[in-house]
């Protein structure tokens, strides 16, 4: 009948029809964050901040599939010695070992699988050594980003594939050079974590987390950590100019002012080298200038003193 045949068609219809609903509450939320988070949420927290994108290196396997590589190519080097051999024999038909052009077939074939197997292990050999490069991620990382499972009760994502969290070979990918005094400062929660640092995600960012994890996860701006140390640095330089030129000029002998003098390149030595990001031969180059400096004062203050004029200690004034 038309009239069922339409019935049927608008119920059809209707429950295609997708409801418009609300946001998940923060309590759905926590008893289903397999549903309402998974792996879009967590591939969203990790991309949020870059001390948070650790993954694996596998320095085991990727030893072991060198060490596979290498030998099929060793088998493939075998082989084409012995065809080469072969083909050498006194008592084998003259075949011309000297050409690559009109070369056998069964040569011709090892050698393009040979290419073909080096290309492969050459670059798999180049990036495991740009790997290797990479230094291991911070423990204090992983923790903040296993925090982060245990506040969702490890349920984001299945408990087995976040076992990648325990593994000694992680590696953080963004890597920032930090001075000494930097590290200094991360390696202790309580200056790392000072509210001088605290910032926020703008909503608007594509990194910018969800609501459920803004209570959670608290973020501390790399740029003010960065210039509160290169400020404390910059002040320690500074008093390292100045103070020993107000100690020199109170000293008269010439030995004591050395005494100062090889003090302060000491402890600018190890500032230089234990404080800021140089290389040997950068600090030793460093030193050397701020040596240099100091002797042109010691220099200059005793030129001075010997300039003054001296009068004899029994002048008497007379009048006229």
């Amino acid at each position: 009948m038309p009239g069922m045949s339409l019935s049927t068609s608008e119920t059809a219809i209707g429950m295609t029809e997708i409801p418009i609903t609300t946001e998940p509450t923060e309590d759905e939320i926590q008893r289903k964050p397999w549903k309402y988070i998974g792996y879009h949420g967590y591939a969203k927290f990790i991309s949020s901040d870059d001390d948070f994108l650790l993954l694996r290196r596998f320095d085991t396997m990727s030893s072991r599939v060198a060490l596979s590589l290498q030998d099929e190519l060793t088998v493939i080097e075998e082989q084409l010695g012995e065809t080469d051999a072969t083909y050498s024999r006194r008592e084998r038909e003259d075949v011309n070992n000297g050409t690559m052009r009109d070369d056998l077939e069964d040569r011709r074939r090892l050698i393009d699988l040979a290419a073909e197997k080096l290309l492969r292990y050459n670059e798999f050999l180049l990036q495991h050594a740009a790997m290797k490069k990479l230094p291991s991620a911070p423990a204090r990382d992983a923790k903040s980003i296993r925090n982060w499972h245990y506040n969702l009760d490890n349920a984001a994502i299945s408990r087995q594939e976040q076992t990648y969290l325990d593994q000694s070979d992680l590696i953080r990918l963004v890597q920032q050079e930090r001075t000494p005094l930097r590290k200094v400062i991360d390696s202790s929660l309580r200056l790392r974590t000072l509210p001088l640092w605290k910032t926020k995600k703008d909503d608007e960012e594509p990194t910018a987390l969800p609501n459920y994890n803004v209570g959670q996860v608290s973020y501390y701006s790399n740029q003010r950590i960065d210039n509160f140390a290169s400020s404390i640095i910059v002040l320690i330089g500074v008093a390292m100019l100045i103070a020993p030129i107000w100690i020199l000029q109170a000293l008269v002998t010439l030995e004591l002012k050395l005494a100062i003098i090889t003090v302060f390149i000491c402890v600018f030595l190890l500032l230089v080298s234990f404080a800021m990001v140089a290389k040997p031969f950068e600090a030793l180059g460093a030193t050397a200038a701020y040596a240099a400096v100091l002797m042109v004062f010691i220099q200059f203050g005793t030129d001075t003193e010997s300039s003054l004029p001296s009068l004899p200690l029994n002048a008497t004034q007379t009048t006229g």
